[in-house]
């Protein structure tokens, strides 16, 4: 497999992946628009072409053959997880976040920081553990549902990709060669396989943190980047027993969070366990579930904008200040509508989910 350099010298860090690669596969981020048409929000959402490309005629599933068995297990329960670190995670973790601010500056976009979320090392370690690509897992779970899992609180986008190679028997210089390979693919042989999805969320302006997850044994990388939009401190999202939803937390940055204009709703169904068999035929791309309607703030004269389909709820309280967000709804009308299952909250700044600065999937059980 011929992969061709950028224009520019990436930060050097070790060889690229020793021997031929024998597979490479490219997960999409699939997180769909939802587009505003002048003063009303249209559910539409935008079709998405081919979303996973396999950029060899060797079967998916041939990596599960290679993992090595382990005996934690990175399952998500009570908020926590067995998130396993690799000894020289965080050379790595450097690397690619420079690989990253490399790719975002070549483009005039901000680099992002480190953030602190476990989400892509522990989905990392469950790809790695069980033998599986995909951006579900084996309890069901998609990205944002596991980033709330584990304490996330700002807007999460997944990228995750892999490279199986027989005999690389790799260590963390070759690891770092398949790291710049991954994050070159995903930046710059996307489209034909993801529409640029990948591109597109490594450089989204909006992204100020990324969490990394690696996760190898000697055949296989797993590559995890979780970017993130967190724009407020102090973050609290509680749900009430009659199901009243209260948000606060306080602007890191009054100029983005001014321009919060919506928060939609969407809805998946109760999360059932997958085989690792069921995750690698697939599908293994993910959106950001079925629309619902969503949530605007009142306007001066009572009542509020309303979505072209699905259910408005008007905000009992929405407040956002230099110094303030305080947002209060009820999610009952919701729950009448489509039961038990994850709700996911899409706190936007824009027209899209992609704009978005929280992510919170609530898990409704009645």
């Amino acid at each position: 497999m011929n992969i061709r350099e950028s224009q520019g010298e990436a930060p050097s860090g070790g060889s690229h992946v020793k021997g031929t690669v024998a597979l490479m596969l490219v997960a999409m981020l699939l997180v769909a628009s939802f587009v505003i048409f002048g003063p009303s929000i249209s559910s539409a959402i935008k079709a998405v072409p081919g979303l996973l490309s396999l950029l060899t005629s060797t079967s998916a599933s041939s990596a599960g053959s290679a993992i090595t068995d382990h005996s934690y297990s990175p399952l998500i329960g009570n908020g926590s997880a067995d998130v396993i670190y690799p000894p020289d995670y965080t050379t790595l973790e450097d690397y690619a976040l420079q690989l990253i601010n490399w790719d975002r500056g070549n483009f005039s976009v901000a680099p992002v920081t480190l953030g602190s979320s476990p989400a892509g090392q522990q989905h990392a370690d469950s790809m790695l553990r069980y033998g599986y690509f995909s951006h579900w897992d084996t309890q069901g779970y998609k990205p944002y549902m596991r980033y709330t899992l584990l304490g996330g609180t700002g807007g999460d986008f997944e990228n995750i990709a892999y490279i199986y190679s027989p005999g690389a028997n790799y260590n963390t210089a070759s690891v770092e060669g398949a790291i710049k390979t991954l994050e070159y693919a995903m930046m710059y042989n996307d489209e034909a396989c993801c529409s640029n999805g990948h591109r597109d969320n490594i450089l989204n302006p909006l992204h100020d943190e990324v969490s990394i997850g690696v996760a190898y044994n000697s055949t296989t990388v797993f590559f995890d980047e979780e970017f993130e939009s967190v724009y407020m401190s102090n973050f609290s999202l509680t749900v009430s027993s009659s199901n009243y939803v209260t948000m606060t937390g306080v602007p890191t940055d009054p100029a983005v969070t001014n321009n919060v204009s919506a928060i939609y709703i969407t809805y998946d169904s109760t999360p059932q366990a997958e085989t690792p068999s069921q995750l690698n035929n697939g599908p293994r791309e993910y959106d950001p579930g079925t629309l619902t309607g969503g949530v605007l703030p009142a306007g001066f004269l009572g009542g509020c904008g309303q979505f072209e389909t699905g259910t408005t709820v008007c905000a009992t309280t929405w407040t956002f200040t230099q110094t303030q967000v305080d947002v209060g709804f009820s999610l009952n009308e919701f729950i009448q509508d489509y039961g038990a299952g994850v709700y996911t909250l899409y706190v936007v700044t824009g027209p899209s989910t992609n704009t978005a600065i929280v992510t919170y999937s609530l898990f409704i059980e009645s």
